[in-house]
């Protein structure tokens, strides 16, 4: 097998049974499910999860591919939709069991030389990550799958089952409404800090 063969001719293969193919996809997309389901607002016990569920269903939807649509994007819609799953299952739970999602605390090494440096940028995107997800109309999945993971137009219209002139629009808006958020809030951060008059 070709090491850098491209991800419709291992689908093809894989699809008709050749498990090193679909190893090669998994070993090449796996990072970057993961990556979207942390920018997703996926707690990190979820996250493993997700990619394994996303990886399952694209096996036994291999014959429903097309290699003339990109890959990834279909992948991606697959695992959109595992999110989403998961997601209402969650809430279901919670409404049921009064379950609370206890937000997860990163990690970080003791010995990290710029510790404190990571754990503000890991805060940071934390909460942009809080603002994308706040925003309506699935607006920040958009902005996450171009934005954070990297993804073409195209691959990310495919993954939402959109149109690519639909994404321009929902890029546009999640980035003019996130920035307003982010501004709004350094304004009141300002007002706050500001000394009051006598």
């Amino acid at each position: 097998m070709n090491a850098v063969e491209a991800d419709p001719e291992l689908a093809l293969r894989a699809a008709q049974g050749d498990r090193r193919a679909y190893t090669v996809l998994m070993t090449r997309h796996g990072g970057s499910l993961a990556q979207a389901a942390r920018a997703f607002g996926m707690p990190e016990t979820d996250v493993d999860d997700v990619v394994q569920e996303s990886f399952i269903a694209a096996w036994r939807n291999l014959a429903q591919y097309d290699p003339a649509r990109p890959f990834r994007g279909w992948l991606f819609r697959i695992a959109i939709n595992k999110m989403r799953d998961m997601r209402r299952r969650r809430r279901v739970r919670a409404f049921l069991f009064g379950a609370h999602r206890l937000d997860e605390r990163p990690d970080i090494a003791d010995d990290a030389p710029d510790q404190e440096r990571s754990a503000i940028a890991i805060s940071e995107f934390a909460h942009i990550r809080a603002k994308l997800a706040g925003l309506e109309g699935n607006l920040g999945e958009a902005l996450v799958l171009t934005a954070i993971v990297g993804m073409t137009q195209p691959e990310a219209a495919l993954a939402l089952g959109i149109s690519v002139k639909s994404i321009e629009g929902r890029v546009a808006r999640a980035r003019s409404r996130l920035a307003a958020v982010l501004d709004q809030e350094k304004l009141q951060q300002a007002e706050g800090e500001a000394p009051r008059g006598a």
